[in-house]
């Protein structure tokens, strides 16, 4: 072979194993110098396989996964009271690249409590931990009691949690119930704890109660039609980061139960007094009496398709899903504390197995302003409660 013609061959191979290292490169192979390793560490979903237990231990196959949102680092799934907590293994969908530890389908005992996961982006940089719980169905009974002696700060601003005895004779504090006060705090991040929406009182019909009060929120809360939040408790969750842009989807009512019977009978202590003007999301005085509100309601949590479901502050009451909502509506000034009892009117037939297995939600809801969904009310109309009892057939 010439010496030229050599040359030529040596560069053809060269330049045919440059093309080859760009190609790698570009198609993210190893060695890459395309696209950076991935920077997240999420868990987009978790994931219990019922196996032979579906039907004893969940009720649907949709109650065994959980869609984790973004800003969320706890998991909790609800099992009914017959599960074995002792030899659990989640699965977890992770962000593409990323590591878990423990792993994904590894076993732990879930009696003793919350299993910490942590995960590890790609490129090694970042991590983020969870709290996965596995929790027995709560047992209602033949009755509860709300006395709403436990709360504390959380935030800056207060919480309630209920004690509840479990079915190994524990009594947990359980967060059963929300407020609207994770809100409030957006807008109002220096207003005193007492001074929030929802706040205890000293002077409860018997110990502490709940005063609900409807509050003037701020600019920031006006350029989005908000200006007023009324004072609200309830069973459920809240969710702020949905707070401004849609306060429907924020508030999630209820709360599954293991119930033996449906409930029958919902009573309770209140007190009124209403706010000098009514106004609506404009901040525009209405010739009309601002009242509080108290209901309770009870759902089935499921859709058609058997997919789990929740009811928001939009479709509570309106729901084809209600099954019974007992209501005291039209509270008006009523200064001395005063009693209620309200009975479930059933609209359709429980089924036994559903009740039993946590196929019904309870919620038990609370307002100052009965139009403060749609932020109209009376700046100051407040709503005292306190001693609720549910009482089962």
């Amino acid at each position: 072979m010439s010496k030229y013609r050599y040359l030529t061959v040596l560069l053809a191979l060269s330049l045919a194993l440059c093309l080859s290292s760009c190609d790698r490169a570009l198609s993210g192979g190893p060695g890459s110098r395309g696209e950076p390793l991935n920077a997240e560490c999420d868990i987009e979903q978790a994931y219990l396989r019922a196996g032979d237990h579906l039907g004893s231990w969940f009720l649907f196959d949709s109650d065994t996964l959980r869609n984790v949102q973004s800003d969320q680092t706890t998991i909790e799934f609800t099992m009914s009271g017959q599960a074995d907590l002792t030899r659990l293994a989640p699965y977890f969908r992770i962000s593409p690249g990323a590591t878990i530890s423990p792993a994904s389908g590894s076993v732990h005992d879930f009696s003793q409590g919350a299993v910490e996961y942590t995960v590890t982006s790609e490129d090694g940089q970042w991590t983020r931990t969870y709290l996965v719980s596995i929790k027995k169905m709560i047992e209602f009974g033949s009755a509860h009691d709300f006395d709403f002696e436990h709360c504390h700060l959380d935030k800056g601003f207060y919480v309630w949690t209920e004690p509840w005895q479990d079915q190994d004779g524990q009594i947990p504090q359980e967060p059963l119930w929300a407020t609207g006060n994770p809100g409030y705090k957006i807008s109002n991040s220096s207003t005193a704890p007492e001074n929030y929406p929802t706040a205890p009182t000293e002077a409860g019909h018997e110990g502490k109660g709940v005063r609900l009060m409807t509050c003037r929120t701020s600019g920031l809360a006006d350029m989005v039609q908000k200006p007023i939040a009324a004072g609200n408790l309830f069973i459920g969750q809240f969710d702020p980061s949905d707070a401004l842009r849609d306060a429907m989807s924020a508030t999630k009512f209820g709360r599954p139960f293991s119930f033996d019977t449906p409930p029958k009978v919902f009573t309770g202590w209140y007190k009124y007094k209403a706010g000098a003007q009514f106004t609506d999301r404009f901040m525009n005085v209405l010739e009309q009496r601002d009242y509080g509100t108290i209901y309770a309601v009870l759902y089935d949590n499921h859709n058609a398709q058997g997919e789990a479901i929740c009811l928001y502050g939009d479709n509570v009451q309106p729901s084809d899903r209600v099954v019974a909502l007992p209501r005291l509506d039209n509270i008006d000034d009523t200064p001395e504390w005063t009693p209620f009892t309200l009975n479930f009117i059933y609209r359709k037939a429980v089924d036994a197995q559903k009740l039993r297995t946590g196929g019904y939600s309870l919620a038990i809801v609370c307002s100052s302003s009965t139009s403060g969904a749609e932020f109209m009310g009376a700046v100051g109309s407040t709503l005292w409660v306190d001693q609720f009892r549910v009482v089962c057939e």
